[in-house]
């Protein structure tokens, strides 16, 4: 997991059980992640003490070192939005049946908004991606291309500008660390740093440059300690889990 948690909070709409403060001690279905510690290498990068909150299976919130830093809101079953209290950002997810449509992250503080077009066909998504104001989105930024391959996104194509690239992704065949949670099979097409992947990220190669993951795991075989390393073998990152 290389990128740091959409960091987001909750508005009052539309939401399910979001006030309780109670963290779940009988997950619904396995393991959900109870806490997640991030110690990056480099002193300049944050680090994060991360802990997550449920309802059942439904993640209501994250908090880092005890700031509420993220909460998620459900329409029904549905995932339907994500705020970030810090920023006063949010993001709306919109559906066509069970599939994410599009999801719009809103900064009415720039009076901007980022909108995602999500697409399907086999075994592959596309996100297309838009920028605009509140109003509108309709400047092209980015398209990318995700290729599933066994419940794991193995390859992204990314097109900008005129400018295109690779990445190639491997993965062990453990359990993700998330997997259990509502919602989560979304996850993947939301570019979220759950992931929404099957299994854990090993390695991955784009524009020449790569890492490699390791890690250990618990006896049910979900990460205990997860440990990023850059190409010439150079601690980037690590990552320590418990569970409920």
């Amino acid at each position: 997991m290389k990128k740091i948690f959409w960091l987001l909070a909750i508005t009052a709409t539309f939401v399910v059980s979001c006030s309780s403060d109670n963290s779940s001690s009988t997950p619904a279905s396995g393991a959900l992640v109870k806490t997640m510690i991030i110690d990056n290498a480099n002193p300049a990068d944050d680090d994060y003490n991360l802990l997550f909150t449920y309802s059942g299976d439904k993640l209501l919130n994250v908090k880092d070192s005890g700031v509420l830093i993220e909460q998620y809101i459900y329409t029904g079953d549905k995932l339907t939005r994500m705020n970030h209290p810090e920023d006063n950002t949010y993001i709306v997810i919109e559906y066509s049946g069970d599939q994410v449509s599009k999801f719009t992250e809103y900064d009415p503080d720039f009076d901007s908004a980022t909108k995602t077009v999500v697409t399907y066909s086999g075994n592959t998504f596309t996100r297309t991606v838009y920028d605009g104001d509140l109003t509108t989105q309709s400047d092209l930024i980015l398209t990318e291309v995700c290729t599933v391959q066994n419940g794991n996104i193995t390859q992204y194509t990314r097109t900008s500008f005129g400018t295109s690239n690779t990445e190639t992704v491997t993965y062990d065949t453990k359990n993700n660390p998330f997997q259990n949670i509502s919602n989560y099979e979304i996850f993947q097409v939301l570019n979220s740093d759950i992931d929404g992947n099957l299994n854990n990220e090993t390695a991955s190669s784009t524009f020449g440059i790569n890492y490699m993951v390791n890690y250990t795991y618990n006896t049910d075989n979900y990460p205990l300690t997860e440990l990023t390393y850059d190409a010439s073998s150079v601690l980037r990152e690590s990552i320590s889990y418990t569970y409920y």
